[in-house]
């Protein structure tokens, strides 16, 4: 239970500040960043590991570099499902997805 808890914590955190560091990424309410924070996390545990999975031999040949694009597309999937959230394009969602990667690192290694 606790890594759920901290899983959804440092993910709203890095939402948020993604949200504040890129002018391409938009967060409305409190209520919003939860929910995206949510339906990201569940897209997480089932799009992206089937994407992986069908995707393996282009990431190979770019020597994982696509993978950027499927965490890029999850994210922009997981802001089409939320009201009041929006980013821009699938370009500023996987720059975003980098820059929630970097966040994502900083905290887990301050908070766990």
């Amino acid at each position: 239970m606790r890594k759920v808890s901290l899983f959804i914590v440092v993910n709203a955190i890095s939402l948020y500040i993604v949200s504040l560091l890129l002018n391409s990424v938009y967060i409305s309410s409190f209520k919003s960043l939860i929910i995206l924070t949510l339906i990201f996390g569940l897209l997480n545990l089932t799009i992206k590991p089937i994407l992986k999975f069908f995707s393996f031999p282009i990431t190979v040949l770019t020597l994982g570099l696509f993978s950027l694009i499927i965490n890029g597309l999850v994210l922009k999937l997981a802001f089409s499902f939320v009201n009041g959230v929006y980013i821009n394009s699938t370009l500023s969602a996987i720059g975003a997805s980098i820059l929630l990667s970097i966040v994502n690192s900083v905290l887990y290694s301050i908070l766990d």
